[in-house]
């Protein structure tokens, strides 16, 4: 063992390349946080969704239920029924928007798969919020909004992705 004194007869390590450092790139922060931005947005839409149904509304699919000759539930049962299926729909949203994250993680540590799962679930995403956004509810104005919001989210979350100054962190590095 070495005093802490004694002089390293090896000397100073040398400076790290320039250039090579392991600063993540702005742009891949900013993907990041844009896609971060993407589920809470999605939660907010899907509350504001589920808030604008009412129970005259309830009671007009009831009728048309009953009317096409299916069975016929009470208001009390089609509003317990709702809950359910909000609370089912909410789970399912929880572990997305979960996967969601832990796939940004791996493309914020530079993983260039998880920018492509990222592109791929995105743009499907994407696709999935347009009809949203086209027909939106006359009144629904906060949903069409909120909707816009995500989609520009999801846009920044890809572009940023891809963008030149983003590309080197997902390029392959060397072990040592």
């Amino acid at each position: 063992m070495t005093p802490p004194d004694a002089v390293n007869p090896y000397g100073a390590a040398p400076p790290p390349p320039e250039g090579s450092g392991s600063r993540r790139p702005r742009t891949v922060d900013y993907s990041f946080w844009a896609g971060i931005a993407c589920p809470i947005i999605g939660f907010v839409l899907l509350a504001l969704s589920f808030s604008v149904i009412t129970d005259a509304e309830l009671e007009m699919i009831l009728g048309e239920a009953g009317a096409a000759g299916g069975q016929t539930l009470t208001l009390d049962q089609a509003r317990a029924l709702f809950r359910v299926t909000m609370a089912i729909v909410v789970v399912f949203c929880l572990i997305l928007a979960g996967l969601w994250i832990m796939f940004l993680i791996f493309m914020r540590n530079g993983r260039n798969w998880a920018r492509i799962v990222i592109t791929v679930v995105g743009a499907l995403w994407f696709l999935l919020t347009i009809p949203t956004v086209i027909g939106g509810a006359t009144g629904a104005v906060l949903t069409t909004l909120a909707a816009v919001l995500q989609l520009a989210a999801l846009a920044a979350t890809i572009i940023y992705a891809y963008l030149t100054p983003s590309n080197p962190h997902f390029q392959p590095r060397n072990s040592v």
